[in-house]
């Protein structure tokens, strides 16, 4: 299993002041800025999954307005160690990110990052300041020029640098060099240049929160022949507001498959219970793609997570004496 919090690219996003990810989305260097190619041609084509977070609209939902106090208590000392340290918020710089990953299954994944939002300027300057604090972390951090490389507790390296004053890219895993770095700044097969992913990749609503593709070679959908299922790639976006949206596909190898993969799916949920937890739940086939649309507001998720925990209590009681 993929643990990414264990990875480089976590770490060096967390050294260069990066908390959470930042974000991800294919967007321009401002927030709400429309999705553009110009990312998928610094992201290699064999790359086995790609992941956009949009921060910047993430941050301005309701959702994220009532849970991230929570999730910002865990991870106060390192954005107050970023602070002190460059004199500015790393969660109010960071607008969106891109990200490629490849060889998820070995426990030592590559990969390719672009993220949008902080000022080169600002973020050079204060790399010599964090080193001290990254240090005590047990991570290393080097400052060549205008690269950094950094090398986690566990020994694996990342490297950053800045592609325009405000858009930075970062290499992951063995290609993290000063080199691998230049080479992968310049493009060259990337994403971009694949018609299949193109394809996909238009249908995915790249403006929402949270975007995702995951190619059928990856070890990720491996569980999918359980059931019969051979996927060419899962993809879909997730969009945060005052409610949920999903909208994902799979893509399956004929219409015949996805006919067949959306009447597995009907089974479960056209039963009404099911469909009562959802304000919104189709399923459908849509050429070689099963299709499935779900919207739950507010009100449901707050229900749904009631009923969630009401579950594991009983389940956390059961062998008590």
């Amino acid at each position: 299993m993929v643990r990414f919090t264990k990875k480089s690219w976590l770490v060096a996003v967390v050294a260069l002041g990066l908390v959470v990810g930042a974000a991800c989305k294919k967007a321009g260097d401002t927030a709400g800025g429309s999705s553009t190619g110009d990312d998928l041609s610094l992201i290699p084509a064999d790359s086995e999954m790609v992941i956009g977070l949009n921060f910047a609209q993430l941050q301005q939902s309701a959702l994220w307005k009532q849970y991230a106090p929570k999730l910002m208590d865990k991870m106060s000392g390192k954005l107050a160690e970023f602070k002190t340290a460059c004199g500015f918020d790393p969660m109010e710089a960071f607008k969106s990110m891109t990200m490629g990953m490849k060889n998820l299954s070995g426990g030592k994944p590559d990969g390719v990052v672009v993220i949008h939002g902080p000022e080169k300027a600002r973020l050079m300057a204060c790399m010599e300041k964090y080193k001290s604090e990254a240090a005590k972390e047990g991570n290393e951090v080097t400052v060549d020029g205008d690269v950094v490389l950094v090398k986690d507790r566990n020994g694996q390296p990342s490297a950053f640098t800045f592609v325009s004053d405000t858009t930075m890219i970062g290499v992951i895993g063995a290609n993290a060099t000063k080199d691998g770095l230049a080479a992968a700044a310049k493009g060259g097969s990337t994403l971009k240049t694949s018609q299949a992913f193109v394809d996909m990749y238009s249908k995915i609503n790249t403006k929402d929160s949270l975007w995702v593709l995951v190619n059928g070679n990856s070890g990720l959908l491996d569980k999918a022949s359980s059931v019969g299922v051979k996927p060419k790639a899962a993809f879909g976006s997730l969009n945060v507001t005052d409610g949920l949206a999903l909208d994902a596909r799979v893509r399956l190898g004929s219409a015949d498959e996805a006919t067949s993969l959306v009447s597995l799916l009907k089974s479960q949920t056209d039963n009404p219970q099911v469909k009562g937890m959802f304000d919104k739940l189709d399923v459908s086939a849509d050429g070689v793609d099963a299709h499935v649309s779900v919207a739950m507001s507010n009100q449901k998720l707050q229900a749904l997570a009631g009923m969630l925990g009401g579950v594991a209590g009983m389940m956390g009681g059961a062998g008590a004496p």
